[in-house]
């Protein structure tokens, strides 16, 4: 029996920190409602959009696929060879919350890792469809 315990508490030890979910900070994130303004207004300061995900485009969005994807980096690369590094960039999926997406994390690294600063997450706690789309904020 105690072999077993030990077991246990061995896999929650492991399960604790195998399973990481990032926790954004709020200067990292972009609210719904400020894209969906910036993207109507067609505001000078609107964002290169990217849709690094399956799910639904926000209109203007780049869909370059999964950042988990061997073809993230050469796709998304495209896109920015022209761009100032304090260009503002948005990042989401939208599969699931932006705090579990298995694509939004890679894909923000990926740009700052590039020197893209001014990256920002869509701030999507539930997903898209409840976040964006039932809102009635602009889709593709």
């Amino acid at each position: 029996m105690k072999t077993l315990f030990i077991i246990f508490l061995s896999f929650i030890g492991y399960t604790e920190t195998s399973i990481q979910v990032p926790t954004w900070k709020k200067e990292q994130l972009m609210l719904t409602i400020e894209l969906s303004t910036k993207i109507k207004t067609n505001a000078k300061d609107k964002p290169l959009i990217f849709n690094v995900g399956p799910m639904e485009n926000i209109k203007g969005a780049v869909a370059v696929g999964a950042a988990t994807n061997v073809t993230f980096g050469s796709k998304i690369q495209s896109y920015l060879t022209m761009e100032s590094k304090t260009k503002p960039i948005v990042v989401y999926c939208g599969c699931c919350s932006y705090a579990s997406c298995p694509n939004i994390k890679p894909a923000y690294d990926y740009l700052i890792g590039q020197g893209f600063k001014n990256t920002k997450v869509l701030e999507l706690p539930d997903g898209i469809k409840p976040d964006w789309v039932a809102k009635g904020y602009p889709t593709e």
